[in-house]
């Protein structure tokens, strides 16, 4: 077992710099997922890409064979806050997208104000654009018509900072854009900061086909943006999503890969006096198709301490690592030290898998097993 990218990815917004969401990467590869079932699959773009947060994100929608354009100012202008320039963050940058994609061989990095580029001197081969420039209006409406023209029909484009009260230059440049090239982009979706459009003509609904195909995402409402409805995001994503599982070109939804890992109490019930340390044994079975790790702190058996009623009293406890790989189709019997709380009552110990560092089991659609404890004097 290893860390998938999307683990990875995740992980990293702990410790790259950037105002881009976890989130927001999702929505955009749930709706490039869709596009490119429809063949729409090419060279993405992303106009502003400061660290790379979001940058690993876009390259990672690119179709196969193709490449992702990085168009920044880098340290060209010097010291300008408005842009992000002039902090060095040029070779930063590279490291970040070679730490996920290693070589770097599909990237074209580009040192300019995209306001000054030529659509013409691109191939619009472009399957997916994110908009993350300058923020004045005459900047947004610029990267816009640019952007757009690169797009594929049914491509993809999202606009940063439309709704941020802060720059409301974008907000008035997008608006200026849709009233001068009617047609051209429709929206689909806002979340997470970000509006997300398609590039017109579109081969079908791609909201409708979007509630189809996540159906745990089903509650998201609707609203009317530019005379069209658009789905509303604003619960994060990645709770309906198995990220292990998942990769930038396939979500998969939380439980839909199947039970990982079972886990059979030797008791369902117990008893202990407060404070108590028991140990209780526990028979795991790998049922993944995967071998699970051993080693300390690594893959650990363990339990979340619930009320009667099911309410988190304590999330991390007490862990029976792994001694030994475990084989898929194989088992092992565990002994699992519960601390019984100070207080007397009823409580739910529900037990649980942990692979340190990266995830519960339960938190990817895993099932997990209970056993009730009565605490007593």
């Amino acid at each position: 077992m290893q860390q998938s990218f999307l683990q990875s990815y995740f992980q990293a917004f702990h410790r790259i710099e950037g105002w881009f969401v976890f989130d927001a990467a999702l929505m955009f590869m749930a709706y490039n997922q869709l596009i490119a079932e429809q063949g729409i699959a090419g060279d993405t773009l992303e106009i502003g890409v400061y660290y790379g947060l979001s940058a690993i994100a876009v390259a990672a929608l690119r179709g196969p064979g193709c490449r992702m354009y990085a168009i920044d100012l880098f340290e060209e202008l010097g010291p300008n806050e408005a842009y992000g320039a002039g902090k060095s963050y040029r070779e930063k940058f590279e490291e970040h997208m070679k730490e996920f994609f290693g070589s770097l061989d599909f990237l074209t990095p580009i040192t300019a104000a995209s306001g000054r580029l030529k659509s013409s001197e691109f191939s619009p081969a472009f399957s997916f654009c994110h908009v993350d420039g300058g923020h004045s209006a005459e900047e947004t409406f610029a990267d816009l018509r640019f952007a757009s023209d690169l797009l594929m029909p049914g491509g993809l484009l999202a606009l940063d900072d439309y709704f941020n009260p802060q720059h409301p230059g974008v907000c008035e440049g997008a608006i200026d854009f849709a009233r001068s090239h009617d047609h051209v982009l429709q929206p689909l979706a806002i979340g997470y900061n970000k509006v997300l459009f398609q590039k017109l003509p579109a081969a079908m609904d791609l909201n409708r086909e979007f509630l189809k195909a996540f159906t745990a995402v089903q509650s998201v409402p609707a609203a009317p943006m530019w005379n069209t409805p658009v789905l509303l995001f604003g619960s994060p994503l990645r709770s309906h999503f198995d990220l292990y599982a998942s990769t930038p070109q396939r979500l998969v939804p939380l439980g839909a890969a199947g039970v990982r890992a079972a886990f059979l109490p030797e008791r369902p019930q117990l008893s202990a006096r407060g404070g108590e340390t028991i140990s209780i044994p526990v028979v795991v079975k790998n049922t993944s198709q995967e071998t699970f790790p051993e080693g300390g702190n690594v893959l650990g058996l363990s339990y979340h301490l619930l009320s009667s009623k099911g309410q988190v009293i304590q999330h991390d406890n007490a862990r029976a690592y792994l001694g030994a790989a475990l084989q898929p189709g194989q088992q092992v019997r565990m002994n699992l030290p519960v601390t019984a709380p100070a207080a007397e009552g009823r409580y739910r110990l529900e037990l649980d898998l942990v692979w340190e560092g990266v995830m519960w089991f339960k938190d990817v659609g895993n099932p997990t097993s209970f056993i009730e404890l009565e605490v007593g004097k």
